[in-house]
């Protein structure tokens, strides 16, 4: 196989970068068809550019026997059935590095906006008040406090780098696939799941779904973080449960809620997660920076243009499929 064998390229969603010009001049481009069948036009692609709203799966893999390779714009591989794309002989990567910075910095900005009451002070101003200089425009401090992180990957490692460094933050974290001495060399201390939920002020979810962290954060975990603590969720909806949550804030248990990702995705419209005064949510959208999106594009046709070129391509997430007699050279 060699690049002279691509010849068409399909992409569920547009680019931000030109990162497609590096594509060889005889690749085709094809452009997602409208939203009830977008792989509708996807017949003669060897690769799909994957982003979040298409269902990667055996239904359509089996439709497209062209196809070699699914390349994430992006880190989630939620809606790419793994299974399914190496028992049909298809590799997937993802793009981890990309989305990295942006993704810690809005996680931030959602722990001063709330530790701040910035949404709050916005609409009570947008409402025609100035003030009132007490109850729910009273923040706190980030500064010294307790941030307690769930997962401790790139995006985690890099905002308790930003919170330690920039607001003398303790930072706690629970991941079981990090050491103490790597957690150590980060300025970070581990704690159990339950050490993290209860001593944090600022509780971060940077963690995969799997079936052990389906609704990791219920009621019984949310009972046990300290009163009047933030919850913050940039990374995937399915972690936590959003009745619970609402519950929590609604009661005063829990401060207030930052939210990027949603569990259906988007919220239904009456979703009290859409506009409730205690919760910040964004709609899927800390990754969505000029820099972040040029960064996960150059990276995603690299990858694209290292499997054409005979190479192993960096981030594999179903490696059992390189040494495959399936999979579709």
């Amino acid at each position: 196989m060699g690049l002279e064998s691509l010849t068409h390229v399909w992409r569920e969603v547009p680019f931000f970068s030109d990162a497609l010009a590096r594509m060889p001049g005889h690749v085709t481009l094809i452009e997602a068809a409208p939203p009830d069948a977008p792989w509708a036009n996807a017949l003669p692609a060897q690769v799909m550019f994957a982003h979040s709203a298409v269902q990667y799966n055996a239904a359509l893999f089996e439709q497209l026997p062209n196809l070699r390779m699914v390349q994430r714009t992006g880190i989630g591989v939620d809606n790419v059935n793994l299974e399914d794309a190496t028992r049909c002989g298809i590799v997937v990567c993802n793009t981890p590095d990309g989305p990295t910075e942006s993704t810690a910095e809005h996680t931030v900005a959602m722990l001063l906006n709330l530790a701040k009451r910035v949404k709050q002070g916005n609409d009570a101003l947008a409402a025609g008040r100035f003030g009132p200089r007490s109850g729910v425009l009273i923040g706190v401090e980030a500064t010294g406090k307790t941030l307690g992180l769930v997962g401790l990957g790139r995006i985690g490692r890099r905002v308790a780098q930003i919170c330690r460094r920039g607001f003398d933050m303790q930072v706690l974290a629970y991941d079981p696939f990090v050491t103490p001495e790597q957690a150590a060399e980060l300025g970070v201390t581990p704690a159990s799941l339950d050490e993290v939920l209860q001593r944090a002020d600022f509780v971060s979810l940077h963690a995969p779904v799997t079936p052990d962290t389906y609704r990791l954060i219920n009621r019984e975990r949310i009972a046990l973080m300290k009163p009047g603590a933030f919850l913050l969720n940039l990374a995937r909806g399915p972690l936590v449960d959003a009745e619970a949550l609402l519950e929590a804030v609604d009661a005063g248990k829990l401060a207030g809620a930052g939210i990027d990702v949603f569990d259906p995705e988007p919220p239904e419209l009456d979703s009290r997660l859409r506009n409730h005064p205690l919760i910040v949510a964004t709609p899927h959208s800390a990754t969505l920076t000029v820099e972040g999106r040029v960064r996960i594009e150059e990276l995603a046709v690299a990858r694209v243009l290292a499997f054409f070129g005979g190479e192993r391509p960096p981030d594999i997430v179903n490696p059992d499929v390189w040494d495959s007699p399936a999979r579709r050279t």
